[in-house]
């Protein structure tokens, strides 16, 4: 039979009487293991809080980050956007199917191909004037020669 204050026995102790040394050393033995189970609990809650502030500070980090990162993507999107506009404007001027048509059948009426180039134009020239040269210095000779 366990007189211990912790054993769970309801008894009253009566007011001056004694407890047993062997009760007392129990007494002991379950208040250093209560207070060692309570220093356990404050060192991890300690641990886990000091995790949590850790957890708490990489979070903010990459959350800043992030949006950084989200405020350069932003911008390189406006940026292509307003790449994207300027260049639909100068595709508006660009030459319409119907108007390189119209131009593809001016074309084929005048038929450019057909027409001297400025250097056969000065060749048939050169050509030209070398011959009335040689046809005058023949007529020069011939009548010389008479």
């Amino acid at each position: 039979m366990d007189t211990g204050v912790f054993s769970g026995s309801k008894k009253n102790i009566p007011a001056g009487t004694t407890i047993p040394n062997q009760g007392i050393a129990e007494m002991e033995r379950r208040l250093r293991s209560l207070e060692e189970k309570y220093a356990n609990l404050e060192r991890r809650s300690q641990v886990t809080e000091e995790n949590m502030l850790s957890s708490d500070r990489k979070i903010k980090a990459e959350i800043k980050l992030l949006s950084s990162e989200f405020s350069d993507l932003k911008a390189q999107a406006a940026e292509a956007s307003e790449k994207v506009k300027a260049l639909i404007r100068e595709m508006e001027s660009f030459a319409r199917i119907e108007d390189v048509d119209v131009i593809r059948k001016y074309l084929n009426l005048i038929e450019p191909l057909g027409f001297v180039t400025q250097n056969e134009v000065e060749r048939m020239v050169r050509q030209a004037v070398e011959e009335a040269i040689a046809e005058q210095l023949a007529q020069e000779k011939d009548s010389k020669s008479e």
